[in-house]
């Protein structure tokens, strides 16, 4: 029962250490309760040196997972720190029924802290873009030509209904509204929509 506690206290810590950009009281419990965990499986003779190997190895897997793209470091890790604590002991049964107590707990923490808390984890900001690609924050992916709408240009092409216009020295891939258009003809812009740009005759 006392293994259980200390598991639970070591998945909730460990959630709550997640939320925080610096050690806090949840980091400290963290580290006790490992420590309280360790001794207590070494003390009985149930902690193997594999389970530690599983342990430290997934966690460096997770850690890595941050500064890789991919899912696949972050899932063997966390396989492998889950299995550290599954071949703790000769009854893998009980530790199976441990940990899935002790990861319902951890994600209903995590629900709680991120849907009615507004939390978010400080570590995600430096590895994750946030940054909008929106019009308004000054991106695109083509050239905005909107301000082009209402303009005289001169065809440079004769317009079947594509070809080419020039305004103000630059040549810019049109099409007509409907009608053929000839050489060297005043045109109007009347719509502009990505990169097609609309044209009426004068």
């Amino acid at each position: 029962m006392i293994l259980l506690v200390l598991m639970i206290i070591i998945f909730l810590s460990a959630v709550a250490q997640l939320f925080s950009s610096r050690l806090s009281a949840a980091g400290i419990i963290l580290i006790l309760a490992c420590a309280g965990f360790v001794i207590m499986t070494g003390m009985t003779g149930e902690l193997e040196m594999i389970s530690v190997i599983l342990f430290v190895a997934g966690v460096i897997l997770m850690i890595l997972e941050l500064f890789v793209v991919g899912a696949v470091l972050g899932i063997i890790g966390a396989l492998m720190v889950f299995s550290s604590f599954l071949l703790i002991g000769e009854d893998i049964s009980k530790m199976a029924v441990f940990l899935a107590i002790s990861l319902a707990l951890a994600l209903m923490e995590w629900i709680v802290m991120v849907k009615f808390f507004g939390k978010s984890i400080p570590l995600f900001k430096n590895v994750i873009l946030t940054d909008s690609t929106s019009k308004e924050a000054g991106y695109s992916s083509h050239d905005d030509r909107s301000h082009l709408v209402g303009k005289i240009a001169l065809t440079m092409t004769p317009l079947r209904p594509s070809g080419i216009i020039t305004f103000e020295g630059k040549r810019i891939d049109a099409v007509s509204e409907g009608a053929f258009i000839d050489k060297d003809r005043e045109v109007s812009i009347i719509l502009v929509e990505g990169t097609r740009v609309v044209v009426r005759a004068l």
